[in-house]
């Protein structure tokens, strides 16, 4: 008897896995990167702020002369003008000094990649340098919304079988002989062949047995269309219409999504805000924080009520 070979899928389930919250966690990433424009920074500035806010939920704002004496006295002297390079943005580390509010008084930069301008002494907290938080629990802001890309993640994951009971409805048994023809039948259900040709050595061994599985793909959409919203919601970001349309919604529905969307958005934006005051007031640099989400909806309620108008003048 021929030794019989196991026959394994090309992707596991795993990989799948790891391709979908993959998926999941670049477009939620980039819907945050670019929630935000700031008034007076450069582009990389912008892009390192957002990106540790979304990792690290936290960043530290200080002067770059505060490393070099001779730099900061070109600066004051009047001799160059760094511009926005005046202020540097890094990650930061306690250094084990607190009031009694919790707060640290004292704060090290972290050099991530061993530039000689970051310096390595202590600097007091809101006199040298300002550190600003994302949120005001000072988590980052994937923390806040991992446990819901693991949970669309695992609907997606259930679509996928869902949709193999439908393409494969059939469990086959046979006998080891077989083998390679069962193998050679499931290929051709995989390819959505309309018919199906394998010259089994033992037919009258050959069972099929249907699953008998329900149409839900429909239901699980529904569920990973409101736990995307979710998501959208936690990041302020308009969702009102992703998944199904405003027509559909009540009037309340509408509005209780968006005061939710809008609380959100103040709680991140007023959070930076303080940030960039603090900058202003310690180092002497203005930004402005302007929320994109905001211009948009501005636009989408223009829309909306231009088609209500147009409406009400065919009526």
């Amino acid at each position: 008897m021929s030794k019989i070979k196991a026959y394994r899928p090309r992707m596991s389930s795993n990989d799948i896995r790891k391709k979908i919250k993959f998926y999941y966690m670049e477009k939620f990433f980039n819907k945050w990167m670019n929630k935000y424009e700031y008034i007076g920074l450069n582009y990389q500035q912008k892009h390192f702020i957002m990106k540790k806010f979304w990792s690290q939920g936290t960043i530290a704002c200080s002067k770059i002369a505060s490393a070099d004496n001779v730099l900061a006295g070109l600066i004051n002297d009047g001799s160059i003008d760094m511009k926005e390079n005046n202020i540097i943005f890094t990650p930061w580390a306690f250094d084990n000094r607190y009031n009694i509010y919790d707060f640290p008084t004292h704060i090290r930069l972290i050099n991530e990649r061993g530039v000689n301008f970051i310096t390595t002494k202590s600097l007091e907290l809101d006199k040298e340098a300002v550190i600003g938080y994302a949120q005001k629990n000072h988590k980052s802001v994937f923390s806040s919304i991992e446990a819901k890309i693991e949970e669309l993640v695992d609907i997606e994951m259930k679509k996928r079988l869902s949709r193999k009971a439908q393409s494969q409805p059939w469990m086959f048994a046979f006998s080891p002989e077989d083998f390679e023809q069962a193998k050679r039948l499931q290929e051709q259900m995989e390819a959505d062949e309309p018919y199906l040709f394998a010259p089994f050595n033992e037919v009258d061994k050959v069972k099929g047995i249907t699953s008998g599985a329900p149409y839900v793909v429909d239901k699980f959409e529904q569920d990973r269309q409101k736990v995307e919203n979710d998501i959208l919601t936690m990041l302020g970001v308009n969702n009102v219409g992703i998944g199904e349309k405003k027509e559909h919604l009540i009037v309340d529905e509408v509005n209780a999504n968006n005061e939710d969307i809008e609380q959100q958005s103040i709680s991140y934006k007023s959070e930076i805000e303080d940030f960039f005051d603090r900058v202003d007031k310690v180092l002497g640099y203005k930004v402005k924080v302007i929320d994109l989400n905001e211009i948009f909806k501005d636009a989408e309620d223009e829309v909306d009520e231009k088609e209500m108008d147009d409406n009400d003048l065919r009526n």
